[in-house]
């Protein structure tokens, strides 16, 4: 009995124990009981907090410890410390149970910035009666894939249910986010409804969002701008606008939401380098929107130091975070702001010194760099909690710089434009002056080779009967015969005319020149002077036009200048006239003025030329007629020399009309010397160009057949004429007056020699001889360039297009003659060389000139013909090309032989080289090259070779 009592004792006893250590239990720990009535339940009253310094505790272990170890959230400050893991516990119960509610964390840090947002990890343990029913994830730091309610990141927040009657425990475990800033519980439960406890922004949102849009639309203008012009300053101003819309939206969190999310570990690693990056970015962009590397080297180097320091400071950073794993307090590692004031105090002082520059754009830069080192001067204090500005000092700093900057660049662009556009204008006008002087010196350039060409001419023909005719000793006097003379007298004139006209040219540009009046009958006058033109319209076979008014009583004019301006445009007008054409002069009198009109009905002056045919040195491209260019800007000054006015108007193809308006009365010659009136007589002397005489000449094919043909082709026809009676002594003499002519006269003829002049109308001589030297009928005549155009420029053009010599005005009628004659020997001597060879190899040689193929094409045709003994010359003729005349011509230049003769020779050749080769009989071999009488085959072979047919390979 007594042992069992001790047994009911004892037992009783440990029954007590355990209902007193529930007892303790339930005691120590309330139980929230869940209304579901209320959608927003607030748990901190009930929640019990346990650190866990070294976050090695697991869900069980903190659900077995008791509730004395455990504190409520007063207990502990605050703010929860950054290096501890901290453990939350609340028992709740639900009579009715509940479902697809939420249980939330609440950020205290709702109005900050994304990064400063949310618990680092949290895990919530659904623990009933001691088993694990369910593990829920949030936080920043857990990847977005593990987090129950993935979005919004930033809200902690996982789901719950509850059973009726049940009573649940639930275990949350917070850490400190990877920024450094402090964990937090702040639990409450919520009906689904009711899960947005407050803005996930912050209430500043708007604000960031204005200034991420901002950066990104600048961002992508001046990318675009560098893409565009690949400027410097566009690329640092857009890579410093990249990081700071990359600032941006990591201040809204969208780099969490769209980039990061599922590798939070690289989320403060990013933050470092991307704000960080706008620093030495921001000194980059100043180095090219100064360009201090031109303008202040010394600066530049202070300029170019600090970004580096930083780039060093912030990878040494970027290491140590990732390596060494640091705390990380309210994302400073430890002494980031302090650096941050530091580089902030050196920019700012670098702002000053660059802002007290005289360059007006390093003034803009350091202006807007002190106001940006401020801002970030003022991040840095305010990062360390020494002053509270109010406001976001690194937001509004970006903000300042982007707006400022931005209108910066323009400012920039703006004053390098108008810059360029001065330094264009300046580069324009010079360039323009460079080519007025380009122009002026080609214009003076082609004035002076027209006037020498005019000059040489007329010496060739005063030099070259001189010459002819000059005593062979001394002290022996020189009997010219007439045509001599009159050649030499008439060239000394023409001479001597344009001689006074440069004189008178340049006098009148000097202003020496004065009016010597006189008074008279003008309209008789100019009748007669008009008239004195008709010999030279009757030689060209132009009809001349006149119409003049009644006498105008009391003129004044000046004779001598009068004379020179209708000379020289009647002069012209004929010049440029064709055969058949018209010339017509109509004389006006109107009051005080006398108007006179001189038409022709040439080839007229195409529009650009025709502003500008009063210029001095101007002539008009493509008119190589003979003339010194000169003439209408002579004209034009004695014109306004007599307060007159000059026009012309043209039409290309159908002529030219000249009209002068010339005051005669005296009140309005007021600059002229007055002279008493003398009576006009018959002995005025008229220009050069109006006394042309014909000096005979050659007929246009002398001396007999046999002796070498000779073609001149020349628009001088003095010199034509002068340089044909050279040559008739001893050559056939064909002349041509322009290049067109030249070119027909010798595709018909074939001459042995061309000598040709460069410039002459409808084709110069570059042109003649290029079109001879590319013709296979022509590209075997030597031809001579004979002209003024003296300088090696002008010999090395010619020599390119295939001329043989080169002899420059005034030449030596010996050397002409010369020349002609070695180059037609030297013509024989090669293709007597050639004669020699076997013709019947020719067609095997590579062969690249003109003459060479020609003669390949000919052998061609003889040899495909070998047999017929009916081919004849006009078959070859006909095969090749040419006319028979012409193949003649050729043949006999280049071989020496006749067409026949060169048949033969290949008939002959063709059957030796057979007969050696013992293909045949003779009578076969004889047919196969074209040979049906035999004896006369063996007859032609024998005069040939010297032995008889059937002899060859026996002897």
């Amino acid at each position: 009995m007594t042992g069992k009592r001790s047994y009911r004792k004892s037992l009783s006893i440990t029954f007590g124990l355990m209902l007193f250590c529930v007892g303790f239990r339930l005691a120590g720990q309330e139980v929230y009981t869940v209304n579901p009535d209320y959608p927003v339940q607030p748990l901190m009253e009930k929640l019990l907090i346990l650190p866990d310094p070294d976050g090695r505790m697991d869900w069980k272990e903190v659900y077995n410890r008791p509730s004395y170890e455990f504190a409520k959230r007063e207990k502990f400050g605050k703010n929860l410390q950054v290096s501890v893991v901290y453990w939350g516990k609340i028992i709740l119960r639900s009579d009715r149970g509940i479902r697809g509610w939420e249980l939330h964390l609440e950020d205290p840090l709702i109005n900050t910035i994304f990064w400063d947002r949310s618990n680092g990890k949290v895990d919530v343990f659904k623990v009933v009666e001691g088993t694990l029913e369910k593990h829920s994830k949030a936080g920043v730091d857990y990847p977005a894939s593990e987090r129950e309610i993935p979005e919004p990141w930033a809200l902690n927040r996982v789901g719950l249910d509850l059973d009726p009657g049940e009573a649940t425990t639930l275990l949350v475990r917070v850490t400190s986010n990877s920024f450094g800033y402090w964990p937090y519980f702040n639990l409450s439960l919520r009906h689904p409804s009711y899960s947005d406890y407050h803005p996930v922004n912050p209430s500043n949102i708007v604000f960031l969002w204005f200034v991420l849009g901002i950066s990104f639309i600048t961002l992508l203008y001046h990318f675009l701008m560098w893409v565009y012009t690949r400027e410097k300053i566009f690329l640092w101003f857009s890579l410093w606008l990249l990081f700071c819309t990359l600032t941006q939206v990591m201040t809204v969190g969208l780099e969490t939401k769209f980039l990061l999310g599922e590798y939070p570990q690289w989320r403060f690693t990013i933050w470092l380098l991307i704000p960080n990056s706008m620093l030495y970015t921001f000194w980059f962009f100043g180095r090219a929107f100064i360009k201090s590397k031109e303008k202040f080297p010394l600066l530049d180097k202070f300029l170019l130091a600090l970004p580096l320091l930083m780039i060093v400071k912030l990878a040494i950073t970027i290491l140590y975070v990732h390596f060494w794993d640091p705390l990380i307090l309210n994302t400073d590692t430890g002494y980031h702001y302090h650096f941050i004031i530091f580089f902030s105090v050196l920019g700012l002082i670098l702002a000053v010194a660059i802002a007290m520059q005289k360059d007006p754009f390093a003034r803009y830069f350091g202006i807007g760099a002190i106001l940006a080192t401020s801002c970030t001067l003022m991040g840095g204090l305010w990062s360390l909690k020494l002053i509270d500005p109010g406001f976001e000092p690194y937001t509004f700093g970006i903000l300042i710089q982007i707006v400022a900057y931005s209108f910066g660049i323009a400012f920039r662009q703006q004053q390098l434009r108008k810059q360029a556009a001065e330094n264009q204008l300046t580069y324009e006008r010079s360039q323009a002056e460079m080519q007025r002087i380009r122009d002026l010196d080609e214009v003076k350039s082609r004035f002076f080779a027209n006037i020498s060409h005019e000059f040489r001419t007329p010496l060739s023909l005063i030099l070259g009967p001189l010459q002819q005719h000059g005593p062979v000793g001394t002290g022996k006097s020189v009997a010219l015969p007439a045509r001599s003379y009159e050649l030499i007298h008439k060239n000394a004139i023409r001479l001597q005319a344009l001689v006074d006209q440069l004189l008178d040219l340049s006098r009148l540009e000097n202003g020496a020149v004065q009016l010597k009046l006189q008074q008279g009958g003008v309209i008789k006058y100019l009748r007669r002077l008009v008239y004195s033109f008709e010999s030279m319209a009757e030689r060209q076979n132009i009809g001349l036009n006149t119409t003049f008014p009644e006498e105008i009583d009391n003129a004044w004019f000046d004779r001598d200048k009068m004379e020179k301006i209708i000379s020289n445009l009647l002069s012209n007008a004929f010049k440029y006239t064709p055969s058949g054409g018209t010339v017509t002069v109509s004389v006006e009198s109107e009051k005080e003025f006398v108007v006179i009109m001189i038409s022709d009905t040439g080839k007229g002056i195409d529009p650009q030329s025709l502003n500008r045919i009063f210029e001095r040195f101007y002539r008009v491209e493509g008119t190589e007629e003979k003339g010194s260019g000169i003439g209408l800007a002579l004209v034009k000054e004695l014109v306004d020399l007599h307060g007159g006015q000059i026009s012309v108007n043209s039409s290309k193809g159908r002529g030219t009309t000249f009209k002068i308006r010339l005051p005669v009365s005296r009140q309005l010659l007021q600059a002229g010397d007055f002279q008493e009136e003398s009576p006009i007589t018959d002995t005025t002397i008229l220009p050069e160009t109006v006394q042309q005489a014909v000096v005979s000449g050659p007929s246009p094919v002398l001396k007999k057949e046999g002796q070498p043909l000779t073609l001149v082709v020349e628009d001088n026809e003095d010199l034509r004429t002068y340089i044909a009676g050279i040559l008739e002594q001893e050559y056939r003499v064909l002349l041509a007056k322009d290049g067109q002519q030249g070119e027909r006269m010798a595709l018909e003829h074939i001459p042995d020699v061309i000598i040709s002049d460069v410039m002459m109308p409808k084709k110069d001589g570059y042109a003649l001889c290029h079109s001879l030297k590319n013709n296979q009928k022509t590209s075997h005549i030597p031809v001579i360039m004979l002209t003024a155009k003296a300088g090696q420029a002008n010999k090395m053009e010619g020599l390119t297009q295939g001329a043989d010599a080169y002899l420059t005005k005034p030449f030596n009628s010996d050397e002409l003659k010369l020349r002609i004659r070695n180059l037609i020997e030297a013509r024989k001597k090669i293709w007597e060389q050639f004669r020699q060879l076997e013709t019947v190899l020719v067609e095997d040689l590579e062969l690249t000139s003109l003459d060479d193929r020609f003669l390949q094409q000919v052998f061609q045709v003889i040899r495909a013909r070998l047999d017929d003994e009916l081919l004849t010359v006009e078959d070859v003729a006909r095969e090749v090309g040419f006319s028979r005349s012409q193949l003649h011509r050729k043949l006999k230049a280049l071989t020496d032989k006749s067409t026949n003769q060169l048949i033969v020779e290949i008939r002959l050749n063709e059957a030796r080289k057979m007969l050696e080769k013992k293909v045949g009989s003779v009578s076969e071999i004889a047919y196969s090259v074209g040979y049906s009488n035999m004896s006369y085959f063996t007859k032609s072979f024998k005069e040939k070779f010297g032995l008889l047919p059937s002899r060859v390979g026996l002897e």
